[in-house]
């Protein structure tokens, strides 16, 4: 074997199995969350002139002087190594799952998702963005890079009410799945609605045998699961995101595939169960009569 050979095979990454030895959550906070919503987002640590690297977002709800909550979501670089995982999301994938193969991960004993929420758990229990905190070991450029540098513009924001409105529940769907639903108000109209559903966090508690092996993952940000959806999840819900915004009613499926039976899909009745709560509590909270279903 001839030395440049053997110098492009020393820089990978020796394989390991630690699994075992890992464990990470990617549950949502559960029930209601609400409150007044700030985001920011940055590209961060490009590879080589010309690549925009990798893409932060973090997100913000504080209600009455006190974070309800903090969530930072990471999509891949467009340029990354491992090609499977370009442009993919970090966090509900089962990027968490790779990096458990890799002796880096063997000698942290975490995976990127354990120094997040580790991080956010602390900004909302201590009701602030900045500062010192408790970073895991090894903490990630995810979080020195962005991370840290996001919650310092949202810091600066916070002290103006936002023009913009979070309302996010969380709850099961059955089986070992668990449906959240966000929607971001302003000015008193839906701007955005994204419905997902996400798969606990061990495969003992997930009771379809075909869904196991996706769990600590979400079907929207999955790369392997396969719908029985004939347009496929994503499809749908990003359907469902536009129409909602369209009509500015989260109950109303008129128009969207797959709700008629004998191929009505699962998920609508899922996503009605919520719909219809947060529904009721957003026309309370802006005084209308409950629109209910229309």
């Amino acid at each position: 074997m001839n030395s440049s050979k053997t110098r492009e095979i020393s820089k990978r990454e020796k394989t390991v199995s630690v699994l075992d030895k890992l464990f990470w959550s990617v549950q949502p906070p559960a029930g209601l969350v609400k409150g007044e919503y700030y985001r920011e987002e940055n590209w961060f640590a490009p590879h080589f002139p010309g690549d925009r690297g990798y893409h932060g977002i973090l997100e913000v709800v504080r209600e009455n002087e006190k974070i309800q909550m903090v969530e930072f979501n990471e999509i891949n670089s467009s340029t990354y190594y491992i090609q499977r995982y370009q442009g993919v999301s970090k966090r509900l994938s089962d990027y968490g799952f790779m990096q458990a193969t890799k002796e880096r991960t063997a000698k942290s004993g975490i995976v990127l998702v354990n120094g997040l929420m580790h991080l956010e758990k602390q900004m909302v229990e201590q009701n602030r963005l900045i500062g010192d905190f408790d970073l895991l070991t090894g903490a990630s450029n995810s979080i020195k890079r962005s991370m840290l540098t996001l919650a310092e513009r949202i810091d600066e924001q916070i002290k103006i009410p936002s023009k913009k409105y979070y309302y996010g529940l969380a709850e099961p769907v059955g089986k070992g799945i668990t449906g959240r639903l966000q929607v971001i108000i302003e000015k008193g109209k839906i701007v955005s609605c994204f419905y997902d559903e996400i798969f606990a966090d061990t495969q003992e508690e997930i009771e379809d045998s075909e869904l196991k092996p996706y769990y600590r993952q979400s079907k929207y940000f999955c790369l392997d699961y396969v719908s029985t959806i004939g347009a496929g999840f994503n499809t749908i819900i990003d359907l469902l995101g536009e129409k909602v915004v369209e009509n500015q009613q989260l109950t109303s499926l008129d128009g969207l595939p797959f709700t008629e039976q004998p191929k009505r899909a699962q998920e609508w009745d899922n996503y009605l169960s919520l719909a219809k709560k947060l529904q009721s509590e957003i026309d309370k909270d802006l005084g209308r009569k409950d629109s209910g279903d229309k």
